[in-house]
């Protein structure tokens, strides 16, 4: 205890030297040795069959936060001694680059004497701590848990580098930032994201004084008078004509004068299409305090169709500063948007009809190879080769705990073999239900022997989580076949946690029967519905519905045989189908704008059929389809009709495509 009470004394006297720190410059940047002179890993380098590789992990994005870590083993060099350190920097690096990883997990590392050494570069994504997007790295060396204490030059040089980090990338210590659903400090240590011991009890009871020493030095090293503004939010590139939309807008007090209502600091617009800001200036007795957010709601008038130059300016007392917040926007006809459709009605997942949203918009199962199932194994000829184990996996972490995994885990191939009789579609999915961990994962899929594409699985920062990878198929490659003969071949590292544990082709075939007006299935029946000036209010639509999926389709008669873009927008989940094949799946995570969502899809001369499935949850209202040229232009000569069949001109029933 005595020497926690004397780190607490040494945090306390440097708290005490930065306030009276001079103003008149930014936070300095801290000496930090590169890599080249400590020894790091080359490029062509390999470690236990790993390649050294410090962008593996892709980019970081804009740091939200710096984690605090300490390297328990190997512990802290007595005495001091930049040699002995640089060692044990390449022990770390190798047991990191060991697991494929890449390169050392950290971004920067602090030695027994102070010095900052150089991991992995910004702006590339670490290892060290999910989530690890969007977060900077920093370990000190030694085992602060219950063997040692920080020395006063390791706190030092924390503070220094986390002043910096900090005041680079606008990161407010004492402030609440979110990553992935979790909510932190804006400077932390590894244990405040997941159950582990790191940085060490000791080292960790510092941690509330670190970020106050950190926010004072970044407050005493301010200029005299800094009001800096910044944005970073999404902002719309598409805009329906004529029509208007209201969206926050979050501007940051990044400088280190607070914002008062008695200098009537706000938004104003820069230009005439941005017709409203709802509080213009801060209220009576608000203040934004530094490097803290204030929200605003804007509302955003599109006018003629054409580019327009949307943008906003901070002003203080009718003087402007800091940068003007503009964007480009494309407004769009009315007219370019589908508005005639065939809708039914919602479905519940609690219902019958459940099956029919099933059939319809999944697919349809021709054989499903269970990994787990010694008897599908067989009967498929499932066979793994490589490095390969099943069942519990243990080892020791990088911060001395022991970690413990479950499942089946392998680098190297999958081959089995799938029935494909009875394929009626023009494409067919083949389907991985995986664990996906904290990084993605390549693989190379050949079919029947001959390579068909690169296959890659997204993976998850903050925890596992099963989902489905779909691999699309053309038919053509499956069609007059009884089975097809598929290997699988991982890219890369290891595939912990990748687990795969079942893969199912289907048929994406659509029902042989085309939707007309009045048709039922269950309780629903199809009928027209036809919205204004191209948005679909779903809240028109279905008035009663709070929950649940909606489904949509309409018949597109086209002049030629082209590829064009289905482009939709809509806030929350939209699938769309053209003629059987998928063409668009995904959720737009702002509000709903055009072309939030951009597919390539194939028209056929004639007629095709177009079919949208949606979430209904309560707040989810407009939707925008549209079909256009790759280019945004719109497509000439399309005849929309609700009705499979056009009279008028003689044409054919239209029916799903490359059916018997």
């Amino acid at each position: 205890m005595k020497q926690l009470f004397a780190a607490f004394i040494i945090l306390l006297s440097l708290l005490a030297a930065v306030s009276s720190a001079s103003a008149d410059s930014r936070v300095p940047k801290p000496t930090i040795v590169p890599k080249d002179q400590w020894g790091s890993m080359k490029e062509g380098e390999f470690y236990n069959n790993f390649p050294f590789d410090p962008y593996s992990q892709g980019p970081i994005g804009d740091p939200r936060a710096v984690t605090i870590h300490h390297t328990a083993s190997p512990e802290g060099t007595h005495p001091p001694n930049q040699e002995e350190d640089k060692k044990k920097l390449l022990i770390i690096q190798h047991m990191h680059v060991g697991k494929g990883w890449g390169d050392v997990g950290y971004h920067f590392l602090i030695g027994s004497d102070g010095t900052i050494y150089q991991g992995r570069p910004l702006p590339w994504m670490g290892t060290h701590a999910p989530p690890n997007s969007y977060n900077i790295g920093m370990n000190v060396i030694g085992d602060f848990h219950t063997k040692e204490y920080p020395s006063s030059v390791q706190l030092d040089a924390v503070i220094r580098l986390g002043a910096w980090l900090c005041d680079t990338y606008d990161i407010d210590p004492l402030s609440k930032i979110d990553i992935y659903g979790q909510t932190n400090f804006g400077v932390v240590g590894h244990r405040d994201w997941s159950a582990t011991a790191c940085p060490g009890d000791r080292f960790y009871a510092l941690m509330p004084t670190i970020r106050e020493q950190i926010h004072a030095n970044l407050l005493s090293k301010a200029p005299a008078y800094d009001s800096r503004t910044w944005c970073n939010q999404y902002l719309p590139q598409a805009l329906l004509a004529g029509q208007t939309y209201h969206l926050p807008f979050t501007v940051r007090n990044t400088g280190f004068v607070m914002w008062s209502w008695m200098n009537l600091i706000g938004l104003t617009s820069a230009g005439p299409d941005l017709i409203g800001v709802d509080a213009p200036n801060l209220l009576e007795k608000e203040d934004v305090q530094p490097l803290a957010n204030r929200v605003w709601q804007i509302s955003i008038k599109a006018g003629a169709p054409g580019m327009q130059r949307m943008s906003l300016q901070m002003m203080e007392s009718d003087r402007k500063f800091g940068p003007e917040l503009a964007w480009d926007a494309r407004v769009i006809p009315a007219d370019g948007f589908v508005s005639q459709w065939l809708v039914i009605a919602p479905f519940d997942a609690k219902t019958p009809d459940a099956a029919y949203a099933t059939d319809y918009f999944q697919g349809k199962p021709i054989d499903m190879l269970d990994v787990m199932d010694p008897a599908s194994e067989t009967a498929h000829g499932y066979k793994v080769t490589g490095e390969y184990s099943s069942g519990e996996r243990n080892y020791r972490g990088e911060d001395g705990e022991r970690v413990k995994e479950n499942g089946r885990y392998y680098r190297g191939e999958e081959t089995f073999k799938m029935s494909a009789k009875g394929i009626h579609s023009a494409e067919v999915v083949l389907r991985r239900l995986i664990d996906a961990d904290t990084r993605d994962q390549d693989a190379t899929v050949y079919l029947d022997g001959v390579r068909f594409k690169k296959w890659t699985y997204p993976g998850m920062e903050m925890s596992r989580q099963w989902r489905n990878m779909d691999l699309i198929i053309p038919s053509n490659r499956v069609f007059h076949k009884d089975s097809v003969d598929v290997r699988v071949k991982s890219d890369g590292t290891v595939q912990w946690g990748n687990t795969s544990f079942r893969y199912t082709l289907l048929d994406s075939a659509e029902p042989l029967v085309a939707p007309r007006s009045g048709e039922k299935f269950g309780k629903a029946a199809w009928k027209p519905w036809k919205s204004s000036a191209g948005i679909c209010d779903l809240s028109t639509m279905y008035p009663k519905a709070e929950s649940g999926a909606a489904y949509m389709v309409v018949y597109v008669k086209s002049p030629l045989t082209k590829y064009i873009e289905l482009r939709t927008g809509y806030n929350g989940w939209v699938k769309a189908w053209v003629n059987g094949v998928p063409a668009v799946s995904g959720k737009a995570t702002v509000a709903g704008f055009p072309d939030t969502l951009k597919r390539e899809a194939l028209l056929k001369r004639g007629w095709n059929r177009v079919l949208v499935k949606v979430s209904l949850e309560p707040g989810m209202k407009d939707l925008y389809v549209r079909l256009c040229e790759k280019d945004g232009q719109p497509i000439k000569g399309l005849i929309y009709s609700l009705e499979p069949m056009n009279t008028s001109t003689g044409d054919q029933e239209l029916v799903a495509m490359n059916r018997p």
